[in-house]
């Protein structure tokens, strides 16, 4: 696998991202019925908090969305090519947004996935994430820093 490069998004991306997190969540949307549009309102989000973006060569293969809130730093979306997904580009995404949180003093990193995207939730566990609430289908996780 060449070397990947990790960048923040500019307004330029916009389509790239769609692109990116519509694939990485095709497979789910086919199962689960009631998954948010987590596509909409990319071009605010680059406006609003910090976006990650891993590119192998020209081609976006991951991001992250995340933010601080008070002492957490909160992830509100990572997405990984599907092309590209089992090769690591998850950890490393976050393990960048958990060196931006420790430098900014967070205490913990927080997210929400679907009660129902079980292979994500692994994924997070493997990676030191605890599951801290089921509400409905929304599973709330954390990581201490």
């Amino acid at each position: 696998m060449s070397a990947i490069r990790f960048m923040d998004a500019t307004q330029n991306d916009v389509e790239a991202i769609v692109d990116c997190i519509s694939a990485a969540y095709a497979k789910a949307r086919e199962t689960i019925d009631d998954l948010p549009d987590v596509t909409a309102g990319i071009a605010q989000e680059i406006a609003d908090h910090h976006v990650l973006l891993a590119r192998i060569g020209e081609r976006l293969v991951g991001v992250v969305i995340f933010a601080r809130k008070n002492t957490a730093m909160k992830v509100i979306n990572l997405a990984v090519s599907p092309k590209t997904q089992g090769q690591g580009i998850a950890a490393q995404l976050l393990a960048k947004v958990e060196d931006v949180a420790k430098d900014c003093d967070c205490s913990h990193m927080e997210l929400r996935t679907h009660r129902l995207m079980l292979d994500t939730r692994a994924i997070y566990s493997h990676l030191g994430w605890v599951q801290t609430e089921v509400d409905a289908n929304s599973v709330a996780m954390r990581k201490d820093l």
